[in-house]
Formats: structure tokens, sequence, C-alpha cells
């Protein structure tokens, strides 16, 4: 069965910091384990622009661990980027706990071998492999995108 879905992470993937402004503007923390930047957030610019070149062909959600629907639809405009966001404080489940990718499955009417997920943290990565979904490691935007559409050429749609 083809692809149907794509599933992001916000935060380190989709979100992402701008280190070397808050280094600028920091000169004492810096360390991106410090404090964790907020204000120095910004959208990945050149994944946003391939979600939106997959919207009409998939699905697209993001799964989140932090933040707050608000906040990312404020700040970002998420909610015009994607057809399904979930943030892990209004499910209390979070990844890498299988039933939150088990729910994004749900709501989007899919079964795990039609969705590709990509997330940061090689722990969440593995949770959605176990259930069967597809997974790429996101390391940088370019390795991620190259990866998602390795999965989506299989079944040349995209």
């Amino acid at each position: 069965m083809a692809i149907r879905a794509v599933i992001f992470d916000l935060g380190g993937v989709l979100i992402d910091i701008d280190w070397e402004r808050f280094r600028k503007d920091n000169p004492l923390r810096g360390q991106e384990n410090d404090v964790y930047p907020y204000d120095y957030e910004q959208v990945n610019t050149g994944l946003a622009q391939f979600v939106r070149d997959l919207r009409s062909h998939y699905k697209i959600a993001t799964i989140c661990n932090g933040g707050s629907r608000e906040a990312a639809n404020r700040k970002f405009g998420l909610e015009k980027l994607v057809d399904l966001m979930i943030f892990d404080g209004e499910e209390g489940v979070s990844k890498p706990d299988a039933r939150i990718y088990q729910l994004a499955l749900v709501r989007l009417g899919m079964q795990p071998h039609e969705v590709v997920f990509v997330d940061d943290k090689e722990r969440n990565v593995e949770a959605a492999q176990r259930l069967g979904i597809y997974a790429v490691l996101f390391k940088n935007t370019v390795q991620a995108i190259s990866e998602v559409q390795k999965y989506l050429e299989r079944e040349q749609i995209f």
C-alpha cells in the first residue's frame, strides 16, 4: 500500500533554533543544553517548503512533546501548514510512548505502513519503527528530505 501521510516532530525538526543569534545575544550562555531559547525559535524554511510541496499528495501531521498548539499557531502559523497537530500536553502521553503514534494513525485514518515519521530523537524514531511506521532520524534538512523522498518515490507519487 502507498505512503499516504508524513508526520513531523516540531522542536529540532520543523521548528529550529537560531543558535548563532542566540550565542551572540547571550555570550555567557549559548550552549545548546543550557536553556531553551524560545525567543530564537524559527521555522525550518527548507523543510516547511517541502511540507507545502507534499501537501497536495499527502496528509501532513505533527507530534510534539512540549509546547502548545496556541503558541505554535500564533508564532508560526502551523495550522496553515499541516492537517493534524498532536501535542503531548493535550493528550497526556508523550513520545516515545506507542500510544501517541497510534493516536496519530487513528486521527489520520492510516495504517502504520502508510506513514513516514521524521524526528530528531533516535528513541522516538525507534518507537515509531516498532509499530511498523517508516521513520527518518533528522540530522539536517537536506538529509531528511532525501530520506523521506526515498520512501515516497518507491510509491511513484511524489
